[in-house]
């Protein structure tokens, strides 16, 4: 079945608002956690966030995907559930009375998220059905003003993945090459917000790449 090239996008966009994005073991929360470093260094007020949160949601969906939740038995099910759970979530990221994006984005801040809703549509919409059921729990939340996208070869993925302890729900070869294909797909709408970068590459080159695109969307001069 074919699934529709693209979400809608028809939420507008969050100022200050940048999301890191990439199959699992890409590095996204290294590069998170380095850009957020040199942006503060220059002196920008940055915060760090993900998803899922750390919220009552957030916790339960890291449950489920760590296998942890014997009640999610069928595969279909639990992706079904997983699309409505993030969806929760997402809301809860966003709008937070105290530590939302759109409040810590409108008091100045730039706020670097590793995953958004990208994740949602590269990992759970499988089929044309399951890709209108997300696109209806996210249309209306508000694009990022920069994506990061971290690429790496499946091989590499994988040895990576291998050194961990437990894999998860979806840390398998198939999948990964299946998340790759759709986040090129969902990603070219809006190529002109985002950044790319070969996770594979070492450490500091990536992060350059990356910090000089980010500071390029937002409209920051580099020193």
């Amino acid at each position: 079945m074919t699934i529709r090239p693209a979400p809608s996008y028809s939420g507008g966009t969050l100022p200050r608002f940048v999301a890191v994005e990439g199959p699992d073991g890409s590095g996204t929360s290294t590069q998170t956690r380095l850009l957020a470093e040199a942006l503060r260094h220059r002196g920008i007020g940055c915060h760090v966030s993900l998803e899922p949160t750390g919220g009552p949601v957030g916790q339960l969906i890291k449950r489920i995907l760590r296998g942890e939740e014997p009640g999610c038995i069928g595969f279909r099910e639990t992706e079904r559930l997983l699309a409505h759970l993030f969806a929760a979530d997402r809301q809860y990221h966003l709008y937070h009375r105290d530590e939302g994006l759109a409040k810590l984005t409108s008091e100045g801040n730039v706020v670097l998220s590793t995953r958004y809703f990208f994740s949602s549509y590269a990992y759970n919409a499988r089929t044309e059905e399951q890709f209108e059921l997300i696109d209806r729990l996210n249309r209306d939340f508000p694009l990022p003003e920069a994506v990061v996208y971290l690429s790496c070869p499946v091989e590499e993925l994988l040895r990576r993945l291998n050194s961990r302890p437990h894999l998860e729900l979806y840390e398998k070869r198939e999948e990964l090459s299946r998340v790759m294909e759709a986040y090129d797909r969902i990603l070219e709408p809006i190529a002109g917000r985002v950044v790319r970068a070969d996770s594979s590459l070492p450490r500091g080159e990536v992060h350059e790449q990356v910090l000089a695109g980010v500071l390029k969307l937002l409209g920051v001069e580099q020193a």
